[in-house]
């Protein structure tokens, strides 16, 4: 009779174990299911200056940008930002998110890591907008596609796969966050969002 009674706690101990998986897994695919976007984009600067005052009605004229040629001596461009991301959850339950690991890529190329922490509980239908900050150097790439090319993609809308956005979400899950398992990618064209706030 003993035995019986600790077959049937074995079996509910591992019935309780693969429902607790079940809605683990449910959890991390939901964060897939939300709509991820870019709402807008704020405190741009390259080497220290606002976006717009490197751009006139002729475009970008690298003979008034003493700045950017001082920067590129120096082999520091820094180019910074605030993206503020909509989150939106379309499906019919409950989504939690716990904090995002976020990635910008130029030319495919990482730029940019960082984390923010935000605990998010967002019902059938409820968004809200998260923002991410970064500064990085693309002195680099500045060097070996042209300083011409990266500001005409940067002011021009037309950088497709230049500037991408990608996040990886997680839940909580006791005391340990459990991330999404690979990067969602957010904007394809961030230089878009930029260019639409320059020109």
């Amino acid at each position: 009779m003993e035995r019986k009674n600790i077959n049937i706690l074995c079996i509910m101990f591992i019935g309780l174990l693969m429902s607790g998986c079940a809605i683990n897994k449910n959890q991390i695919d939901a964060l897939a299911k939300c709509d991820y976007t870019v709402e807008s984009l704020q405190d741009i600067r390259l080497a220290g200056r606002d976006m717009d005052s490197y751009t006139g009605k002729d475009g970008v004229n690298l003979a008034s940008l003493p700045g950017i040629a001082m920067a590129m001596l120096r082999q520091d461009l820094p180019l910074e930002a605030q993206i503020n991301m909509k989150v939106s959850n379309p499906t019919t339950t409950t989504t939690k998110i716990n904090s995002f690991k976020y990635l910008i890529e130029i030319q495919g190329k990482p730029l940019f890591e960082g984390t923010v922490n935000e605990n998010l509980h967002l019902a059938t239908g409820e968004s809200t907008v998260v923002p991410l900050t970064f500064k990085a150097n693309i002195f680099g790439t500045a060097k070996e596609e042209g300083i011409e090319n990266v500001l005409n993609e940067l002011f021009t809308r037309k950088g497709e796969g230049f500037l991408v956005l990608k996040i990886k979400p997680s839940i909580k899950i006791g005391n340990s966050n459990i991330y999404y398992p690979g990067y969602i990618t957010v904007d394809r064209n961030l230089a878009k969002s930029i260019g639409k706030l320059v020109m």
